[in-house]
């Protein structure tokens, strides 16, 4: 009996099939999201325009439904291609994920790991990342150190901190800096407050009134007295820590500004967000000391970081992307 050829099917003859959505067209869909048309996402991919568009209808004929407008003047997501997207930045990444989590089960990673920050993500995020980061690499001992950013930065560029998490207002310039997120810099006033009324505030009501306010030398300080700027702010009292400054203004002490992503849940009752525009934010991020190669810890913290918060994994030499 005759047997036949097995056939084998190139990258390019498995993603023009019509069977399946594969992962190469979901990488090609989100690309053209992020990059906001097709040209450009063409050039990062270093693909044809032509060839990339084909990719993407072959997609939408699979799926059944469109997910750009195409428009004069640019494309937008359908809500269809909206929902999509998510999805599939969660399954392409989970796919770059495999070749290192495969690696990882033949090198073992151990060892000291040694964390600065803050005192409000080391109680709220530091928690989830310590337990997905020990389920992976249970050789690995962390240390963690709640301190200012200012002393964040000298502990990782003195050596004594491999990485470290916290707020920073523009990148500082000897470390190297990776987003996490974005928290805008809101006002805040009691219920209770005479002005809970107001839906807007202007500079010179809000400097005329007591505000609570992070101690003189701090970013938290300096970021107000620039918000407020020609006015000068009336620090009626001041505290280092972000909880204790809402606590103090649901009691309608005074009035502050803090980073919104501070305010937890359980202290939104009792107090208004907003009625000001500061146009001020901090950005959230984990640096290093971009001098020194990352540790084999280090590089796994990193890698656990931004699988949580759903960015781009690290190349593989350890220096990132982002």
């Amino acid at each position: 009996m005759r047997r036949r050829p097995v056939r084998t099917l190139s990258v390019s003859a498995f993603s023009e099939r019509k069977d399946l959505v594969n992962s190469i067209q979901l990488e090609y869909f989100a690309a053209v999201a992020r990059a906001g048309g097709f040209s450009a996402a063409a050039r990062k991919l270093c693909l044809t325009q032509p060839a990339l568009s084909k990719q993407i209808r072959l997609l939408e004929e699979e799926l059944g439904v469109p997910l750009f407008l195409r428009q004069a003047h640019g494309i937008h997501l359908t809500k269809e291609g909206t929902r999509l997207l998510s999805r599939a930045e969660e399954i392409t990444r989970k796919i770059r994920n495999i070749p290192s989590e495969l690696h990882d089960m033949h090198r073992p990673v151990s060892g000291e790991l040694n964390i600065v920050s803050g005192f409000f993500i080391s109680r709220k995020i530091m928690p989830d990342l310590l337990k997905r980061l020990l389920l992976r690499y249970p050789g690995i001992r962390p240390r963690i150190r709640e301190v200012p950013l200012a002393e964040q930065t000298e502990a990782i560029l003195n050596g004594t901190a491999d990485i470290g998490i916290g707020s920073f207002h523009r990148p500082h310039e000897r470390l190297s800096c990776h987003p996490i997120f974005k928290s805008d810099l809101v006002l805040i006033r009691s219920s209770r407050s005479d002005l809970a009324d107001r839906k807007r505030l202007t500079k010179r009501q809000i400097a005329a009134r007591d505000l609570i306010c992070h101690p003189q030398g701090t970013l938290m300080h300096s970021l107000v007295r620039r918000i407020l700027h020609p006015y000068a702010p009336n620090v009626f009292m001041d505290s280092a820590n972000s909880s204790t400054i809402i606590e103090l203004v649901r009691e309608n002490f005074g009035l502050a500004f803090v980073p919104d992503y501070l305010i937890e849940p359980e202290q939104r009752s009792g107090i208004i967000i907003g009625g000001f525009e500061t146009g001020e934010q901090l950005t959230v991020s984990y640096h290093y000391d971009p001098g020194r190669t990352p540790s084999p810890q280090t590089q796994a913290f990193i890698g656990i970081i931004r699988e949580k918060f759903g960015l781009d994994p690290v190349a593989s030499s350890g220096q990132d992307r982002a």
